[in-house]
Formats: structure tokens, sequence, C-alpha cells
């Protein structure tokens, strides 16, 4: 009589089979760890849009005039004038920011900021 390899390479549908529903219940449990992650992640995102707004909100009363950028060039450079007598820049497309005491050394801390790429949605120096 041969070896059960030959019986198997004739009859393949009676060869032993590995473990399927191990393979189908890691299948599924990366599948819910997805779902579960992808409305972690959008719970998160909404939260953080909810605190910009609020972050917006805030700053609105203290805008003086929108500029130029001197990083990315675009019209989206808020200046405010805090209440402490400071001046704040903060670009609303790319990021970059600086402070001054008054609105020409902002701009200026906001120029220097180019290469330390500085973003003020990741940490803002804007204080009432």
């Amino acid at each position: 009589m041969g070896e059960w390899s030959d019986y198997f390479e004739d009859f393949p549908e009676e060869a032993p089979q590995g473990s399927t529903s191990h393979k189908n219940v890691k299948e599924q449990r990366e599948k819910v760890l997805q779902s579960m992650n992808a409305e972690a992640f959008a719970l998160i995102a909404k939260a953080r849009q909810k605190q910009i707004e609020a972050d917006e909100a805030a700053k609105k009363p203290y805008l003086k005039s929108v500029e130029l950028c001197p990083q990315c060039g675009e019209n989206a450079l808020n200046l405010y004038k805090l209440k402490n007598s400071a001046y704040l820049c903060e670009c609303q497309d790319c990021g970059i920011y600086g402070k001054g005491e008054d609105s020409s050394l902002a701009l200026q801390d906001t120029i220097a900021a180019i290469s330390e790429e500085r973003d003020w949605r990741v940490s803002s120096l804007f204080v009432e």
C-alpha cells in the first residue's frame, strides 16, 4: 500500500484542511478592529474640528486684518491684536504663526518661523 500523500493526490477533496475556522475568526476580528479604529478616528476628527471652531470663535473679536502669508503666499494670514497689546499672526492655510509687540514684529517672527515648521493648529500662542 502507498503513502497517504499519494491517496490525497488522487482525492484532494478528502485531504485534511487547515483550521479554516481559526482563519475566519481572525479575519472577522481584524474587520471588527478596523471598523472600531475607523470610528475612533472619526470621533477624534470631529472633536478636533469642534475645538478648532471654538478657538476661531474666541479669536474672532481680536482679528485686526488678513494679510498674504510669507510661506504659502495665500491671503490667509490672520493678524490678531490681543488684550495684552501683543500681536499674533496665524496662517489659516499652512498653519505658520508668529508673535510680536507690534504687527511688524509679529510678521518678522512669522517669517523666521518658516524654517521651524511651526503650526498653530498643533500649538497656538493665542492667549486673550
